[in-house]
């Protein structure tokens, strides 16, 4: 019965499409499927019941079945190829070999290095006209007041508030591929986190008088100078308060509030718009995910991706409470020292 369950997982194995090695306890070849052949250039016949130090050093099962990937796959370079290992030990507490998983991941990683570099390539593409665009719509709405027709103003103006919007929305598709590659920057210096979150309110209430939406804040004093990258928080504060605004009707309210609590400064920036949905909520800082109410709205499904990532990044953690129809109410939390804070299950 034994044999047959054996022969059974045998034949299983040899059928799926990512090459499998298994080792006895005491490190000797017992099986390697079909795949394993074609991904390590061997042939099975030549390494079955060799013990691993046993093979030649060079070769690349020897380098593949040499690593520990135990704990996190292990990415190892054979002949051009991007091969991603990892080892399962099998037996329980006293185990009776090890099962080594290999896949080949060159394309994806070619496809993912394309990839990013057509965004790269493309944002920078964008960004520089759309620079020298904002430069010179500067300039005009320097001429406003004495050379300019006074019914061209507002033209103007919103010219130049759709360009800002854009640089924008540029910038969160470059952070996103910063992000993703590990280059994302966060510069702290001592900031005056009070006078910042003041700052993003006055520009959410001027925001939310256009949206005929009533804008309230309380933040609290006593906030201590923060060791922060004023810039990239600054842009998170942003980012909830415009989403806040943007949807939430006319005659809605967006709030925004501030305690200390715990070691901690807790921010919430809360609004009676249309929310979210409860099996939406776990989704809601995936990369280029919108929620299904979002989908009339502008947006590029980066920007809270982004903010969680920067919070996160300062040792805090932010969170959101919504339900559909009734409101969002996002809350983040800062430490005010070197230690990590987090919400509290």
């Amino acid at each position: 019965m034994q044999e047959e369950r054996d022969n059974l997982a045998a034949r299983l194995l040899e059928e799926v499409d990512c090459g499998a090695v298994y080792l006895d306890a005491g490190g000797t070849v017992l099986f390697v499927n079909r795949r394993a052949e074609e991904i390590l250039h061997v042939e099975r016949g030549k390494v079955l019941g060799k013990r691993v130090d046993m093979l030649p050093l060079r070769t690349p099962i020897y380098r593949v079945l040499s690593e520990n990937a135990q704990d996190e796959p292990v990415e190892v370079s054979i002949d051009g190829a991007v091969i991603q290992v990892r080892s399962i030990p099998l037996g329980g507490a006293a185990p009776a070999g090890e099962l080594y998983q290999l896949r080949d991941i060159s394309h994806d990683k070619r496809e993912k290095r394309q990839r990013e570099e057509f965004v790269a390539m493309m944002t920078h593409d964008l960004k520089s006209p759309l620079t020298v665009i904002m430069g010179y719509m500067q300039a005009l709405m320097g001429e406003m007041p004495s050379k300019m027709d006074p019914s061209l103003h507002l033209f103007v103006k919103e010219m130049e508030k759709s360009a800002v919007k854009m640089l924008s929305m540029i910038d969160d598709v470059l952070d996103a591929y910063r992000l993703e590659a590990g280059l994302l920057q966060i510069d702290r210096q001592p900031c005056d986190a009070r006078a910042l979150l003041e700052g993003c309110c006055r520009d959410g209430e001027q925001e939310a008088a256009v949206h005929g939406s009533y804008f309230l804040s309380d933040i609290c004093d006593g906030i201590p100078t923060l060791e922060l990258d004023e810039k990239q928080i600054t842009r998170v504060f942003a980012n909830l308060i415009a989403n806040a605004v943007k949807f939430t009707p006319r005659r809605g309210t967006i709030s925004v509030t501030s305690v200390i609590e715990d070691s901690c400064l807790l921010v919430r920036v809360s609004d009676t718009g249309i929310g979210i949905p409860e099996s939406e909520l776990p989704r809601i800082f995936n990369k280029y995910f919108r929620a299904s109410g979002a989908q009339g709205f502008k947006g590029t499904g980066l920007g809270l991706t982004i903010s969680k990532a920067i919070v996160e990044a300062h040792g805090g953690s932010i969170r959101v409470e919504s339900s559909a129809g009734k409101g969002s109410c996002f809350s983040v939390l800062l430490p005010l020292h070197e230690e990590r804070c987090s919400f509290k299950s």
